[in-house]
């Protein structure tokens, strides 16, 4: 295979949309499922979209502002998920709430959401998207089983190959017109959607003979992750995910991303650390 493509687990959009459509329990309790993936364990990516929806199901007048979720124990992805949020704090501007998910009484997530209402500006800056980047026309597919919708990036399948070695920079066009253009729905889908290129980005620099001299690649996951949502967006249109990986040693890597509308606004950004050890170790 050119690509490393064969790194991410299989979703399909119909099954993604289906767990996001959780069931009510109580207050603040909710029933889930999880996505029927390529992976025995819950996704990551997924429990972040999932806890959008749940914490604005909770405070149904605010909207998600940041995630910050934690993941400190695979889930199972064949049972149930009892998904609790605690709202800390609600005021007329701000709440606070704490999304807890659960199998048989063991918690494998936590995600503190923070929620806003809609605020005029007061100063108002934002990154810009540099004139090199190129657009999503000039870039090619770049098949990603985890996102199933349209991305590109230059160079295609062969941006994310085995054997080569770049600097630990990718930028990833996204879009998803299949999904309901709700802007609840389009904050759940790229919480989901911003996971799956912190590990790439990552392994970049590393050609596969230099993994395998470092012993293989072993375990790999994410172990907490920021998204803030700075502007309205929709997943109809274009998005151009800005991805970096400053640091990566001691057996974790850091990536970051910015997060660009077609007309280069800033409406999001992430941060992320994961956990990437040698086969080896």
């Amino acid at each position: 295979m050119a690509g490393g493509i064969h790194l991410w687990p299989v979703v399909d959009l119909a099954d993604l949309l289906d767990v996001l459509d959780l069931g009510d329990v109580g207050p603040g309790r909710f029933r889930a499922r999880n996505v029927t993936s390529t992976l025995p364990t819950t996704l990551g990516s997924q429990t972040l979209a999932q806890a959008v929806v749940a914490a604005e199901r909770t405070v149904p007048h605010m909207a998600v502002q940041s995630l910050h979720g934690v993941f400190p124990r695979g889930g199972y992805a064949d049972r149930e998920v009892d998904v609790r949020v605690e709202v800390v704090q609600s005021g007329r501007a701000l709440a606070t709430v704490q999304v807890s998910f659960r199998q048989e009484g063991r918690e494998h997530a936590r995600v503190l959401a923070m929620l806003s209402v809609d605020e005029p500006d007061f100063l108002a800056h934002g990154a810009a998207i540099p004139a090199e980047v190129p657009g999503p026309e000039e870039c090619a597919e770049l098949p990603c089983a985890l996102l199933p919708w349209e991305v590109r990036t230059l160079g295609g399948a062969d941006a994310v190959a085995l054997d080569l070695a770049a600097p630990p920079a990718l930028d990833v066009w996204m879009r998803c017109d299949k999904a309901p253009d709700l802007p609840g729905i389009s904050r759940a889908l790229l919480a989901h959607g911003s996971e799956g290129f912190l590990g790439p980005t990552a392994m970049r620099p590393y050609p596969q003979d230099e993994i395998d001299r470092r012993g293989g690649r072993g375990p790999s996951a994410m172990l907490a992750q920021t998204i803030t949502f700075h502007r309205p967006f929709t997943m109809h249109d274009w998005l151009l995910l800005r991805c970096e990986s400053p640091y990566a040693g001691g057996g974790r890597m850091f990536t970051r991303i910015q997060i660009f509308t077609r007309t280069g606004e800033l409406v999001a950004s992430v941060d992320a650390q994961g956990v990437m050890r040698a086969a080896t170790r």
